[in-house]
């Protein structure tokens, strides 16, 4: 594996170094290339990439192994051994953030089976093995960072370890290890699926103005301020916000282009790719939201001569710290949870406030297949699920309504 340093100019006219890895595939033979942005701007920074190529090297040495042959493992093999070749292979074939959530996904896994069943062949595992093991997670499976006491894992996520099980049993059968899957037997339904559905939450509008008050006026959450409102107003991600760059917005055309994301699972991973090929779609900027971006530009521009040639932000993000560094995912989420309980709110979450930029196009009459692009949703269901339980929600309404219209008609009783 060789590593190269080249120049490309983005839209925005700058000029960033990139390392070019060139590296043969162990399946083919054949030489690929794959490209790692530095993140440093041309001038004056040729040495200092350079220097970065054997780091880079180490990081992706992976691409030239030789995939382990699962046709020539032994028929002995475990299911702990068995799920760490799995892993293995996923690690090449899947984004880097999809391989650390099943890495992570599959510790628990490892644990109830390191626990209870130790050295159990893949073969063995029965449908009322696995049983065992949902019901255990369901009941036991997280522990909790303070007090170190086992306690329930949530259903959604014990759902997520059986879907890592059934691919890794399908692919048992696949390579002749195994004839049945025994996870298709067993099924994470410990209570109705209505049950674990996602509670939608809808904020009133003297609600979300009092929530954004709030922020502004609480020196301690005032940079969640605008991240809020984009998630209210916009109905985007906690990914596309985090994601955005200034690139992405035409003031003159008063347009936001959602292109690119930032998500977490171990690291933080930036990528042009997004959830899915819906969630590629262009807005339209009303004043309140051009208002809302042109000031962060003009505090990120005082950040800049403040902070000089220590100011990070090569790629423009619009969303940082004072110094231009991204923010992690995960203190976005953390830091707007404390600031939903001080606010008194505990139940508001940043991915919710996309529930309620739903509900309030919906009161202006926008029909499913609008609301659908707005929001990125690649299915349909989904955002008419939001309208079921947003229509619910205003059933409340009805006996006032109805009391209004049948005012004509009192005389009668």
């Amino acid at each position: 594996m060789t590593g190269t340093i080249q120049a490309k100019t983005l839209r925005s006219g700058k000029t960033y170094l990139y390392i070019y890895l060139s590296y043969k595939d162990p399946l083919t033979g054949k030489w690929k290339q794959k490209t790692i942005p530095t993140g440093l701007e041309e001038k004056g920074n040729k040495r200092k990439a350079q220097t970065l190529i054997k780091s880079v090297i180490e990081k992706y040495s992976y691409l030239e192994d030789e995939p382990v042959s699962l046709t020539k493992l032994s028929p002995e093999i475990t299911i702990l051994e068995y799920l760490q070749v799995w892993l293995e292979q996923k690690k090449i074939n899947v984004e880097p953030a999809t391989y650390e959530s099943y890495q992570y996904r599959s510790q628990g896994i490892i644990r109830f089976f390191e626990k209870y069943h130790p050295g159990i062949k893949l073969r063995d595992v029965s449908a009322a093995i696995l049983n065992q093991f949902f019901t255990y997670q369901l009941q036991y499976g997280k522990i909790n960072q303070k007090t170190h006491k086992p306690e329930p894992l949530s259903v959604r996520s014990t759902r997520s370890q059986r879907s890592i099980l059934y691919a890794v049993f399908n692919q048992g059968i696949i390579d002749g290890f195994i004839h049945t899957n025994p996870a298709l037997a067993v099924q994470v339904s410990s209570k109705k699926n209505k049950d674990f559905e996602e509670e939608l939450l809808f904020l009133t509008e003297e609600e979300i103005s009092g929530l954004l008050t709030f922020l502004a006026e609480d020196i301690r959450f005032k940079r969640l301020l605008p991240i809020a409102f984009m998630g209210i107003y916009m109905g985007l991600r906690r990914s596309e916000i985090l994601g955005l760059k200034w690139n992405a917005i035409d003031f003159e055309q008063q347009k936001l282009s959602i292109q690119h994301t930032v998500v977490r699972a171990k690291t933080v991973v930036k990528k042009d790719s997004l959830k899915t090929k819906n969630s590629s779609r262009t807005l339209t900027l009303f004043p309140a939201a051009v208002q809302c971006l042109q000031k962060v530009k003009a505090e990120q521009e005082t950040n800049k001569k403040f902070y000089g040639d220590e100011y990070q932000n090569a790629y423009g993000y619009i969303f940082t710290w004072e110094d231009g560094r991204t923010y992690d995912p995960n203190y976005i989420s953390a830091s707007f949870k404390k600031a939903a309980a001080a606010f008194g709110r505990p139940e508001i979450t940043l991915h919710k406030l996309r529930h309620t930029c739903a509900s309030l196009l919906i009161n202006k009459g926008w029909d499913a297949k609008k609301l659908q692009y707005w929001l990125g949703h690649s299915d349909i269901s989904t955002t008419l699920n939001i309208y079921a339980h947003f229509n619910k929600s205003r059933m409340n309404n009805a006996p006032d309504d109805l009391d209004e219209l049948s005012r004509g008609i009192q005389c009668l009783f």
